[in-house]
């Protein structure tokens, strides 16, 4: 069953989510079949995704999005990052 969420979760709120989830995904292990499902089922219909790439701007210093052609604080220009096979760009360096 998937619901699609109406929630609207700040950045600080979804990272510490998926902190949260991580932690008792790794606790729940042992716990019986149907408190995993209901748990599985909670997961999804949180729907975290994965975390958003970033990286620092090498002018600022501040942390923006990795596929991000100009800094979203001070504007520079930034280089433009190596791809994986999949057309996304490779993990974050912050």
């Amino acid at each position: 069953m998937r619901i699609m969420s109406n929630a609207h979760y700040s950045d600080a709120a979804v990272t510490k989510l998926r902190a949260i989830v991580h932690t008792i995904d790794q606790e729940i292990s042992h716990a019986p079949p149907t408190l995993r499902a209901a748990w599985a089922e909670l997961v999804d219909v949180l729907a975290l995704g994965p975390a958003a790439q970033t990286r620092e701007c090498p002018a600022c210093h501040n942390v923006g999005m990795r596929a991000a052609s100009r800094c979203g604080h001070c504007w520079a220009a930034l280089e433009r990052l190596p791809l994986v096979s999949d057309g996304t760009p490779v993990q974050g360096d912050a």
